[in-house]
Parts: structure tokens; sequence; C-alpha cells
């Protein structure tokens, strides 16, 4: 995964507060690209950018919560092992805390998904499935 931090906003210069999450969708052919918006003490907003065939794999956030809109292109939600199911454009997607999850973008064009996450007791964990 290759990461971005060069728009990461603080408290300092959120400004009027109000983003345009598709000025986060910047993409790298070889990997997934994240790119962090704002992070405080209680939340994380990032903005994932995958080509057509990568993903964000499967893992848990075991107090962590998330929701998810997806701004552009389509693919499918992975939730557990087994489930599937067909995201596109619009899509708010809902994630539980302790629900194993990811996201891999099945189309033909660019993916970007807007993600909030909550902090959760002892801050953004991110683990693998079964750990």
């Amino acid at each position: 995964m290759a990461r971005d931090d060069s728009m990461k906003l603080t408290a300092a210069t959120l400004g009027r507060g109000v983003v345009r999450p598709r000025d986060y969708c910047l993409f790298v052919h070889d990997e997934a690209m994240v790119v962090p918006v704002y992070s405080d003490q209680d939340q994380s907003v990032v903005v994932w950018n995958l080509e057509p065939g990568q993903e964000n794999t499967l893992h848990v956030h075991a107090a962590n919560a998330h929701s998810i809109v997806v701004l552009q292109g389509s693919g499918v939600y992975l939730r557990g092992e087994d489930e599937e199911a067909a995201i596109t454009a619009g899509d708010c997607i809902i994630v539980p805390r302790g629900t194993a999850h990811g996201i891999r973008n099945t189309g033909d064009g660019p993916l970007s998904y807007l993600a909030f996450t909550t902090a959760g007791e002892g801050g953004y964990v991110r683990g693998a499935v079964g750990s």
C-alpha cells in the first residue's frame, strides 16, 4: 500500500471544515493508494484509491467502526471470508467493530472511497483476519 500524507489536514489547517474528497483521489498503478484527509483523537478520515484489480485486503479492527462512501468506480465489498457485495459510486457501507472487511476493484476504471473510522479504545488498530 502506498500512502500520501501531503494533503492531510489538522485542526489548525482545516479552515471552515468543508473538504472535497475527490481532491484526494490519487492513484499509483502498482499498488493501492491511501490518502489521509484528517484525524484526531476520535476519528480518522481517509480516501482509498484502487486501480482495477487492486484491493484493500481483508482485515479487522477489533475496536474501530467504519462508514465508507464509494466516490467513484465499482467493485466488491468483502465481508468476512465468504461474503461479497457489489458496490458502486454513491453506495454507503457500514462496518461494525470486529467485522472482517475489505474492498476490491473489479471494475474497468479507478475506484475511490471515503472511509470514516472511529479511534476506539487504544486508537486505530488494523489486524489480520483471525487475530
